[in-house]
């Protein structure tokens, strides 16, 4: 007899993660017919041509929402394919794959643990248990709001997806049932799909209106689960949404995959500073008429070699041949512009020398190296003093905003006994000049 895994999946946008969200996981939970219940964030969507916020915000934003739900695993599978479409299709098979794998090699590794197997010859035990190992089979339900029903004729090959999956319908009370158990009724008739109907708690919480509120950095706390909503408000995610939104799909698809660049070399919080960087630093760009897509690749990638070994970022950084003197607090600068020259194929020589010159500063300084040198020490999820005001200056004047911020540089190197980096001198002297 086969072995059956079953499998719920629950993906999403989660954008941002809010309090329906959590009721269909708890749902889920409670139905208590599931041997693993996925929750995963979408990817880059074929379907969705409006703005969405960066994936590992929002896969951060759902880990945070689910951390108190431990019968739930987090799946990066989608947030982890950058340039390429997340379709159901091969989301299904993907796991269909993976999880009759893991069952096979768990079961062989209890099998191969036992005193009765190590004594019997292992040719044909091997081949008995492999050929009961190999006859499971993962049964995969999609878990979806209603709107599934009249939408999923127009995704990618549906008649795979309704054949190989079956679909588990979240129903609220305040919904048109009748309309949905006969989009059902034809689903099945046409494509012999496998539907059913879960109920969960009535809400109003709709995506799109949560958006707008936290874009005016209005607090949502009815909404959201606690962590999520301090995640928000701590990080200014949704503050920059409409400056983020002028960049075209094209760029907003290569900034996902420098993000995904940036998350293999560094940490999570590294990560979340770096979209906060990449964030304001567009928002400046937009104030003050600079290239958006310059300030964008910037912000994103300007931490990239800072979780590197040390020894590494003075090599790399000495390829550039400058910044000199070099020290373990500024050497990441120019290791990452080396690094991301030499791998990710970036070529331009100012986004290069922002890089390089992010953490101290330098004399006559280009707009873009203004904008990232602003955006890594003003960005929100920043725990300094002093900054309310140095934001509001530099909305106007990227010039007295660098002099105010480099002046509080001075006061914190003072404070702890330590001389400024001769190009954090030169940059200071050059801009009270000018």
């Amino acid at each position: 007899m086969a072995k059956k895994i079953k499998v719920a999946i629950f993906g999403g946008s989660f954008d941002p993660f809010h309090n329906g969200h959590k009721q269909v996981i708890e749902g889920l939970v409670k139905l208590n017919r599931f041997d693993q219940i996925i929750i995963m964030p979408l990817g880059l969507a074929p379907h969705k041509n409006k703005y969405m916020t960066p994936a590992s915000y929002r896969y951060e934003m759902t880990r945070l929402g689910i951390r108190d739900i431990p019968e739930v695993i987090l799946s990066d599978y989608e947030v982890n394919r950058p340039g390429q479409y997340s379709y159901t299709i091969d989301t299904i098979d993907y796991y269909k794959q993976k999880i009759s794998n893991e069952h096979i090699y768990n079961e062989l590794k209890t099998i191969s643990n036992k005193k009765s197997f190590k004594n019997k010859k292992s040719a044909k035990i091997d081949t008995y248990h492999l050929s009961r190992l190999q006859n499971v089979k993962v049964k995969i339900n999609l878990v979806y709001g209603s709107d599934a029903l009249d939408t999923i004729e127009s995704w990618y090959e549906p008649e795979k997806i309704m054949k190989r999956a079956k679909l588990l319908i979240c129903r609220r009370g305040n919904e048109d049932i009748n309309h949905m158990n006969q989009r059902a009724d034809y689903l099945r008739k046409k494509y012999h799909a496998k539907i059913d109907f879960f109920e969960i708690e009535e809400t109003d919480i709709s995506s799109t209106k949560l958006r707008e509120k936290l874009k005016q950095d209005k607090k949502q706390k009815n909404k959201l689960p606690v962590s999520v909503c301090k995640y928000i408000k701590n990080n200014k995610i949704y503050v920059f949404n409409d400056d983020m939104a002028q960049l075209s799909r094209e760029q907003l698809v290569q900034l996902a995959i420098y993000e995904k660049e940036v998350k293999r070399n560094v940490s999570r919080s590294r990560l979340n500073h770096s979209l906060n960087v990449m964030q304001y630093a567009v928002h400046l760009a937009r104030v003050h008429n600079f290239d958006l897509m310059k300030a964008a690749t910037t912000g994103i990638l300007h931490d990239i070699a800072k979780s590197m070994k040390l020894e590494k970022q003075y090599r790399f950084a000495k390829k550039t041949g400058k910044l000199s003197p070099l020290n373990k607090n500024i050497a990441h600068g120019p290791a990452g512009a080396w690094y991301i020259h030499k791998y990710l194929g970036v070529e331009d020589p100012e986004i290069l020398d922002a890089l390089v010159y992010h953490t101290t500063s330098r004399k006559r300084m280009t707009k873009l190296d203004q904008i990232i040198f602003l955006a890594d020490k003003l960005e929100y999820g920043r725990p300094f003093e002093n900054l309310k005001t140095i934001r509001e200056t530099a909305e106007v004047d990227l010039d007295l905003a660098m002099q105010m911020c480099l002046d509080e540089v001075k006061i914190a190197l003072k404070r702890n006994r330590k001389k400024g980096h001769p190009e954090t001198l030169a940059a200071r002297k050059y801009l009270r000049k000018s």
